[in-house]
């Protein structure tokens, strides 16, 4: 048994730690709700750790006809931006 006052060992090449955004949840659960209004299923844990997926899903919210969708995407494209410079890691 581990002592009560023991540190967990620090993430090792074999256990990478991700890197998190710390996201609005609000305004994501919102964006989820209008994609699919549009027929875009979104996974929102994926957006919060894959850039590549989220700048996609935010691309193809923001092509939309439906105005709501289009602000919340420009909204949570400047939620990525302010947050990329210290990203919280799990």
């Amino acid at each position: 048994m581990a002592h009560p006052d023991a540190q967990p060992d620090p993430p090792t090449a074999s256990t990478p730690a991700a890197t998190v955004l710390l996201m609005p949840i609000p305004a994501l659960a919102r964006f989820r709700h209008l994609m699919r209004a549009e027929g875009w299923d979104v996974d929102l844990q994926r957006m919060c750790v894959d850039d590549s997926y989220a700048f996609e899903c935010l691309a193809t919210g923001h092509c939309s006809g439906d105005a709501r969708l289009r602000e919340t995407a420009l909204a949570l494209f400047g939620a990525y931006h302010r947050n990329a410079a210290e990203p919280a890691l799990h």
